[in-house]
């Protein structure tokens, strides 16, 4: 009895094909070989608008449903080709979360529900942080995905769906830290703007990288570099850093309920 069901999310107007020249052939085939001796093929979904990024995307909310009603994972052939689409990413992530599913590529082994989330964050803030997509980077990110992928696969159950109990409890710092005592009550100065903006900047990343699994300090600290995200100055990222920065976020948050509190 096969271990895995899947359903497989196909892109009609994606390029590339096999040898009979037809793009579904050639994703039919990635899929053939990616679930061979992992499991059986539950049912397919080709995505067949004109605009594969069309945000109402109907054939993934098809994909989706059919992966509720046969306890499948969603298997797409080609995650690469959306690599650089972080609204597709986004919304893909966001709809796995909120029907508790997981998710594979054929082209890319080292992606799941939890990685998608930290790539679309990427993607959108590469050129705000001055980040290049050069092999090395992509090497020690597929070698990250690869790493959260394994370890939250092997961990037990924990709650439905087999989700971890950390995963909704593990934004400590951004939410819930009290903003420094020397934050000033007019504008900021220059030094300490730049500061808050840099952290708006990776906020987004952040976020990701606690909804992937990381509780401490130093674990975000280490995706980060695994990641290429560069600090404030452009060396490594240290636990202290990432404090200092979750701490402006905080003041950050705190300071806009204030604001709409006196306007309200």
């Amino acid at each position: 009895m096969p271990s895995d069901f899947f359903v497989s999310y196909l892109h009609a107007g994606l390029a590339g094909s096999d040898r009979s020249g037809s793009p579904l052939a050639a994703q039919r085939a990635a899929v053939a070989r990616y679930v061979r001796g992992r499991g059986r093929l539950a049912g397919e979904v080709v995505e067949t608008g004109a605009d594969r990024r069309d945000s109402e995307q109907p054939g993934l909310r098809e994909a989706l449903t059919l992966c509720r009603l046969r306890g499948a994972t969603l298997l797409m052939a080609e995650l690469g080709a959306f690599s650089e689409d972080p609204a597709f990413l986004r919304h893909l992530s966001a709809e796995l979360r909120r029907l508790d599913l997981r998710f594979a590529a054929a082209d890319s082994p080292e992606a799941s529900e939890l990685t998608l989330g930290i790539m679309a964050a990427l993607a959108e803030a590469e050129d705000r942080l001055g980040v290049s997509r050069t092999p090395e980077t992509m090497a020690r990110r597929h070698e990250f995905y690869a790493r959260v992928t394994a370890e939250w696969r092997a961990q037990p159950p924990a709650g439905k769906g087999g989700t971890p109990a950390s995963t909704s409890t593990s934004m400590p710092a951004a939410g819930t830290a009290r903003p420094a005592a020397a934050a000033d009550h007019g504008s900021l100065a220059a030094p300490a703007q730049r500061s808050r903006e840099r952290a708006e900047q990776v906020a987004p990343i952040l976020s990701e990288i606690r909804a992937a699994g990381a509780l401490t300090l130093e674990q975000v600290a280490n995706a980060l570099n695994a990641l290429g995200v560069p600090s404030a100055r452009g060396n490594r990222w240290y636990p202290m850093q990432v404090t200092r920065v979750e701490k402006r976020l905080a003041a950050g948050r705190e300071a806009h309920v204030v604001e709409h509190a006196l306007h309200a």
